[in-house]
């Protein structure tokens, strides 16, 4: 569609429509964006954190800047809040890119359905169904990612820590039962060569391509004579 700039723009269903009159009422931003008999459709108008149902004696001033709305075949509303915002839909499920969008949810929050026995954090894609009965309710929670863990092997027994890199006393000090006369030795990853860990020696587990292995060693190993 080509826009005179004499006229005044506005968003429906995602496509740019434009209008002559400035403060149109919902029957005409329907009529002028081809949703024919306009009366077939429900008007519902983006807000700062949601939707609202447009009535048929609303005006809209499209001189303050161009607003958006969505239409929908005539039919019942849904209404969800997300915190103390209400959102209105026209069809029983709605996107949930398109829900966090309209609820202005950062991208740092999850969305959390609350639930009478357990909530659930949506993911971020797939859709939402809003056609249950009454008007369901989701919070925004900052999302915390969960701490790395890094795993690593003294003989066959696996440990996992959430610290990047640890010395040999504090992996030592792990082991039940630990000799202090026996020597802990890291296996060489490839063709890299085994090393004694000392107890101040500081072993990185972070970028490594296989779990670290350690082999306890008694001290005859190393004994002479």
């Amino acid at each position: 569609m080509t826009i005179d700039s004499a006229r005044f723009k506005y968003l429906i269903n995602g496509a740019e429509a434009s209008i002559a009159d400035a403060s149109p009422t919902p029957a005409q931003i329907l009529s002028e964006a081809g949703f024919e008999p306009a009366d077939d459709f429900t008007l519902i108008q983006r807000t700062p954190h949601g939707t609202d149902v447009t009535s048929s004696d609303d005006t809209f001033d499209l001189s303050a800047g161009v607003k958006e709305f969505f239409a929908f075949p005539q039919g019942q509303a849904y209404e969800l809040r997300i915190n103390t915002h209400s959102i209105f839909w026209g069809e029983p499920s709605i996107p949930i890119p398109t829900l966090r969008d309209l609820g202005r949810v950062a991208e740092s929050d999850d969305l959390i359905w609350v639930r009478e026995t357990e909530n659930v954090t949506l993911k971020r894609q797939g859709a939402f169904e809003v056609g249950h009965s009454g008007i369901e309710h989701l919070r925004t929670h900052h999302h915390v990612p969960p701490a790395e863990t890094f795993e690593y092997f003294v003989e066959t027994t696996k440990y996992t820590t959430d610290q990047p890199q640890l010395t040999g006393a504090q992996i030592t000090a792990q082991i039940s039962g630990w000799n202090p006369e026996n020597s802990l030795v890291l296996e060489g990853e490839g063709e890299g060569a085994d090393e004694v860990v000392h107890p101040t020696t500081v072993v990185v587990f972070a970028g490594r391509a296989h779990p670290a292995h350690f082999a306890v060693v008694p001290p005859a190993t190393f004994g002479g004579a």
